[in-house]
Order: C-alpha cells, then sequence, then structure tokens
C-alpha cells in the first residue's frame, strides 16, 4: 500500500502522496531510473568498441546488471505484463516511451554496423524483444551469479553477429523480403 512505502521511506503518508500519486507512478518513476541508466550505459561504453559483440554486450549485460538486485520486484511487476491496457504493462501505451528508448539504446549498440535497410529498421525491435526473453530467464535463473543467463547472452550475442553477416548475403535478400 502506499501507507507501507510511505512507511518504508520514512515519511508521512501525505509527504508520499505528494511525491508519487499512486503506487503505479512509483513503479513508471521506476522504469523511467532503469531506462535513463541503460541509455546512459550504453552511450558511454558501448560507442567505446569496435565490435558489434562488444557493442551488443554491453547493451545487453548492462541491463541484466542494473536490475541484478531487482529480481522480486521484477517477478511482482511480470503479472502485468499479460495485460496491455494496465498501465505497468511493458507492452502497453503507458510505458511506450521506456520501449523506445531502450529499442533507442539497441540502435545505438548496433551503430554504424552496415545493415541491409529492412535489417537496420528491424534491429533495434527485434533486438528489443529479445533482451524481454533474456530479463525473463534471467528472472528464473537460479545459478550462482546468473551464470545461465550470462551464457545464454553471450550465445545470443554471437548468434546475433552471424545473422547480421549472413543476411548481407545477395542470396538471402529474397529470404528477408519475407
Amino acid at each position: 500500500t502506499m501507507r507501507d512505502v510511505a512507511a518504508a521511506a520514512g515519511m508521512s503518508l501525505g509527504a508520499a502522496y505528494h511525491y508519487f500519486p499512486s503506487k503505479d507512478a512509483i513503479v513508471l518513476a521506476y522504469y523511467d531510473r532503469i531506462s535513463r541508466e541503460h541509455a546512459r550505459r550504453v552511450a558511454v561504453e558501448a560507442t567505446s568498441h569496435k565490435s558489434l559483440a562488444a557493442r551488443l554486450g554491453v547493451a545487453f549485460r548492462s541491463k541484466l546488471e542494473i536490475l541484478h538486485d531487482d529480481r522480486p520486484l521484477m517477478g511482482a511487476l511480470l503479472r502485468f505484463a499479460g495485460d496491455p491496457k494496465h498501465p505497468l504493462s511493458f507492452f502497453g501505451p503507458a510505458t511506450r516511451q521506456h520501449r523506445l528508448e531502450s529499442m533507442a539504446a539497441f540502435s545505438v549498440a548496433v551503430g554504424e554496423e552496415r545493415l541491409p535497410d529492412d535489417l537496420a529498421r528491424l534491429a533495434p525491435v527485434a533486438l528489443w524483444a529479445l533482451h524481454m526473453g533474456l530479463l525473463l530467464f534471467f528472472l528464473h535463473d537460479s545459478s550462482a551469479g546468473a551464470r545461465r543467463t550470462a551464457a545464454l547472452t553471450a550465445g545470443a550475442i554471437d548468434l546475433i553477429v552471424v545473422a547480421f553477416k549472413l543476411a548481407r548475403l545477395p542470396l538471402l535478400r529474397s529470404l528477408r523480403r519475407r
């Protein structure tokens, strides 16, 4: 409840409502903070790498690092994902800006990679969707230090790099069009 949140923050209920009109507003502020921090890390760290694999590594791993201690909250918020009309759904209209910011971070990670136009437009969306899947895997990963998530992430990055190289081949142009 908002009363619980206020007590945990050491403030009165009225003061808590002054800053946040609802629990949803607190969660959306959390999403804002995560989104900004992810974008900042990718902008600072990914652009210093020449290889696509290293830049993608920064984009995927930094999000996992940011959320490392937030698994209980992630699990609680996951219940809203299935209802795109819920204001806290990762897929709903209220969180559209967060999705766009995340896709922009993946676009920075792709950088100046030479890709066919259709793939260049699709890549940030596809990478965002992959990262959502990795976050779900991470949420359920009970291995020490989330090493299974780290291994899956590394494997996914390797596959993406190879797929991007293959996508440049003229033979695959017709397949991409489909």
